[in-house]
């Protein structure tokens, strides 16, 4: 008899960034994003910071830029 029991694994769907490859991703400088950082004003992506790891999720930097977009009839 064959065990009907199948064994499920969770899935990791968070994937953390770092500077560097968030900057990569959103076609930016790692300083741009170091000196939002810096700023601390709100105008950058959100960020984890673990000691001095800082790392940025895939999801929230697609937030973020989502949040940017601009009417084509409306002036910047």
């Amino acid at each position: 008899m064959q065990n009907s029991t199948a064994k499920t694994s969770a899935t990791i769907t968070t994937e953390y960034l770092t500077t560097p490859e968030a900057a990569g991703y959103l076609k930016v400088s790692p300083q741009y994003l170091e000196g939002a950082r810096s700023r601390g004003d709100g105008t950058g992506p959100p960020y984890v910071k673990l000691e001095r790891a800082v790392r940025y999720r895939r999801h929230d930097l697609d937030a973020w830029m989502a949040s940017r977009i601009h009417a084509a009839d409306k002036p910047i």
